[in-house]
């Protein structure tokens, strides 16, 4: 009876720890990279501008610009398709910067932006600037 409550016991054992092994961190709820395209360009005010736009698997997009030293996000917002591949691409713009601060998008930024954009060749023009999948 001893030997079999031994046996158990290291059963038991190692049942815990084959349990405890095969926890993972499930708390990760941040959102993971599907693509990034960047673009730069010079202004005559400010200089050399890039901006770089970041799509997540959870369908949200983020554009943060970047001149001299001045850093902000310039655009977030939602999309449909596979921006990791060259097709068709939908986005809806949430929030815009304006006055110095983003902002709820109004109508006339939506119907600007809110449109379908064609990935060619790892390149998407937005705004009249062109974007390069990195």
């Amino acid at each position: 009876m001893k030997k079999l409550a031994k046996i158990m016991a290291v059963f038991a054992a190692i049942m815990m720890a084959l349990a405890f092994a095969g926890c993972n961190n499930d708390d990760d709820d941040d959102p993971s990279t599907v693509a990034v395209f960047k673009a730069t360009f010079e202004d005559a005010e400010v200089g050399t501008v890039t901006q770089v736009a970041t799509f997540y698997n959870d369908n949200t997009i983020v554009v943060n610009g970047e001149a001299g030293d001045k850093k902000a996000t310039l655009m977030t917002g939602t999309y449909t398709g596979d921006p990791s591949k060259d097709g068709t691409i939908t986005l809806s713009v949430t929030k815009f910067f304006d006055g110095g601060k983003l902002v709820d998008a109004t109508e006339a930024v939506k119907a600007k932006y809110d449109k379908e954009y064609v990935i060619t060749g790892g390149k998407v023009t937005f705004d009249g600037d062109e974007y390069t999948r990195q």
